[in-house]
C-alpha cells in the first residue's frame, strides 16, 4: 500500500508539474506580441486616426493594424464578421445601430469588467464622466457599456455665403424643406457649374438612407404603428419622397447616384455648391485651410416641414470588442480604445491640425473647451443641434421603434438597403414612385412578420 501510495503521490505530482509549465507557458504566450486589427469607415476623422495611429500610439508588444473602407463595404464586412463569430477584425468600429442590435445578439464584449479592472489614476485619466451622455447612451444596454464613442454627429444645413449673397438671399436659421428647395432652386446655375444643393445620392441605409429618413420624420411619416403595421404607403411619406427627388433632379448633382458624403464633401468644398445637408461632423474639414470655402459658410439647423422639432439625426462612429478575440487582443483593443477616445488624443489631433478638421467632434464636453473649437463657426450650432436630439422619440406620431435616420432593429439595414434601392430608382425615373412606395411598404411589412414583431 506504501508503494501505491508513493507512486499515486508521483503521479499527482507530475501532473502538477505539467499543468504549471503548461500555464506558465500560456501566461508567456498571452504576454508575448500581440497584434490588433480594425477597420475604419473612409472619412477625414477616421484617416487623421489612421495617420496618428502609425505615428504616435505607443504599447509594448502591440501592434494595432488599421485598414481604411469605404462604408457601405465596412458595415458589410463587419455585420458578417460579427453574426459568424469572425476574428479579422478585434476592434468593431460601429455605431449605435449596431450598438444596440449586436450586444443584444452577444456580438459585443461589455466593457464594464475592462473598466471596473482600471486603477484610480488611470480612470482619472480618462474621465469618464467627460463623454457626452446622450453619445455613451446610445452605445450601452441596460446601463452598461458595449461601446466608447469616437466621435458624434448631428445632421444641420450648410450653405454657401457668397453664393447666397451674390443672389440677395436669405437663409433662415430653422428653415422648413419647402424653404430649402426654394432657396436650392434659386441658387441652381449649371451654365456656371453651380449646383443648387447636394446631398447623398448613392443608395444604402447608411448612405442615402441617412438623410431620407429624417426627411421621412420631418415631412410627418413613419415606418410603422405602434402595431407594427408598415406605413409607408401615406401622404407624409409620399411627399417625403417627392421632396428627395424634386431637390437632386431639379437642383442637385449630375451624377446623382454616385454621390457617397465624399463626393458631397468634395464639391461643396470647391466652393460650386450652395446648400448641402448632411452630418455636422463634415464642417470641419470644409473649413480647413486647404479649403476653399473656409471662413465662407453658413450653418443652421436641419430642415423642418410637420415635425417641427427632433428632425436631424443623432449618430456616433464608436468602437467595441469583438468577443471571439482573444484574451490578450480584448486587453490590448480596450487599451488602445481609451488612447483613441481620450482627452489626450483630442489635444493631439489639434497639435497635429489646428484647424479641428482632423479633432473627433460630439464625444467628449470638454472638446468645446479648446480654443480651435471654442471659435469655429460651426460650433454653436452643433451644440444646438446635438442639445435637441431625442432619438427616443423620432417621430410626430408614437412608434415602436427608437432612432432618428435608422430604426434599432436588426433587419433594419436589409430593409433601409432596400428602400434606398427603390428610391435611386425612382429617382432616376426607372419606377414610379407607386412601384417604390408599394415595394417598399411589401419590404417592412414582410419585416414585421418575419421578425415576429405583430
Amino acid at each position: 500500500m506504501k508503494r501505491n501510495a508513493i507512486v499515486l503521490v508521483m503521479i499527482v505530482a507530475l501532473l502538477m508539474t505539467t499543468a504549471m509549465a503548461f500555464a506558465g507557458g500560456a501566461q508567456e504566450a498571452a504576454s508575448g506580441p500581440v497584434t490588433v486589427n480594425i477597420a475604419l469607415a473612409n472619412n477625414p476623422i477616421s484617416q487623421a486616426m489612421a495617420k496618428l495611429v502609425q505615428e504616435e500610439y505607443k504599447a509594448e508588444g502591440v501592434t494595432v493594424n488599421v485598414s481604411v473602407l469605404p462604408e457601405n463595404d465596412l458595415r458589410q464586412r463587419l455585420t458578417t464578421e460579427a453574426s459568424t463569430g469572425g476574428t479579422t477584425y478585434d476592434i468593431f468600429y460601429i455605431g449605435p445601430y449596431e450598438a444596440q442590435t449586436w450586444a443584444k445578439n452577444g456580438w459585443l464584449e461589455n466593457l464594464e469588467p475592462y473598466f471596473d479592472k482600471l486603477s484610480a489614476d488611470k480612470a482619472s485619466w480618462y474621465d469618464r464622466n467627460d463623454l457626452i451622455q446622450g453619445m455613451v447612451d446610445s452605445l450601452s444596454l441596460d446601463g452598461e457599456a458595449f461601446g466608447l464613442p469616437f466621435y458624434g454627429e448631428s445632421s444641420f444645413i450648410m450653405y454657401n455665403k457668397e453664393l447666397f449673397a451674390a443672389k440677395g438671399l436669405t437663409m433662415p436659421m430653422e428653415p422648413t424643406w419647402d424653404e430649402i428647395y426654394e432657396l436650392a432652386k434659386k441658387i441652381h446655375d449649371p451654365s456656371k457649374g453651380i449646383v443648387g444643393m447636394t446631398m447623398r445620392g448613392a443608395p444604402g441605409w447608411g448612405m442615402s438612407g441617412a438623410p431620407f429618413v429624417t426627411m421621412v420624420n420631418a415631412f410627418g411619416g413613419r415606418f410603422y404603428d405602434m402595431d407594427w403595421n408598415a406605413t409607408v404607403d401615406t401622404p407624409q411619406q409620399r411627399a417625403a419622397w417627392q421632396m428627395y427627388k424634386k431637390i437632386l433632379r431639379e437642383a442637385g448633382q449630375a451624377d446623382i447616384l454616385a454621390y457617397t458624403y465624399n463626393e458631397c464633401i468634395a464639391l461643396m468644398a470647391s466652393g460650386k455648391c450652395g446648400i448641402y445637408y448632411d452630418a455636422t461632423s463634415i464642417a470641419p474639414p470644409l473649413e480647413a485651410d486647404d479649403s476653399k470655402v473656409q471662413g465662407k459658410l453658413g450653418y443652421v439647423m436641419a430642415p423642418h416641414q410637420v415635425l417641427n422639432k427632433n428632425t436631424a439625426w443623432l449618430w456616433n462612429w464608436s468602437m467595441g470588442i469583438n468577443p471571439k478575440s482573444s484574451a490578450a487582443k480584448k486587453q490590448a483593443a480596450f487599451d488602445f480604445m481609451l488612447w483613441a477616445t481620450s482627452k489626450d488624443y483630442i489635444k493631439m489631433t489639434v497639435d497635429m491640425d489646428p484647424s479641428g478638421a482632423s479633432t473627433p467632434p460630439a464625444s467628449r464636453s470638454s472638446t468645446y473647451e479648446l480654443e480651435v473649437y471654442a471659435k469655429a463657426p460651426y460650433a454653436e450650432m452643433t451644440l444646438k443641434t446635438l442639445e435637441g436630439m431625442d432619438f427616443t422619440n423620432p417621430t410626430k406620431d408614437p412608434v415602436p421603434y427608437v432612432g432618428l435616420q435608422y430604426i434599432a432593429i436588426p433587419e433594419f439595414a436589409d430593409a433601409g438597403t432596400k428602400m434606398t434601392e427603390y428610391l435611386a430608382d425612382y429617382v432616376v425615373d426607372k419606377i414610379s414612385l407607386d412601384e417604390a412606395i408599394a415595394k417598399t411598404q411589401e419590404v417592412f411589412e414582410q419585416v414585421a412578420i418575419d421578425g415576429n414583431y405583430k
